[in-house]
């Protein structure tokens, strides 16, 4: 994904965020994702996967 694509994502999730809350449960969210997605492709490159 280029810059572009990535600001226009993430104003398209901004819309949805109302209140502190939401904010701090998407953050969280993010976090979760990127932090799964790292440690599967770190497991599928040791496990020889890639």
């Amino acid at each position: 994904m280029d810059e572009k694509q990535l600001q226009a994502l993430a104003n398209e999730l901004a819309k949805n965020l109302k209140t502190p809350e939401d904010l701090s449960q998407f953050d969280r969210l993010l976090k979760k994702i990127s932090v799964e997605a790292a440690l599967n492709a770190e497991m599928s490159h040791h496990l020889g996967y890639d």
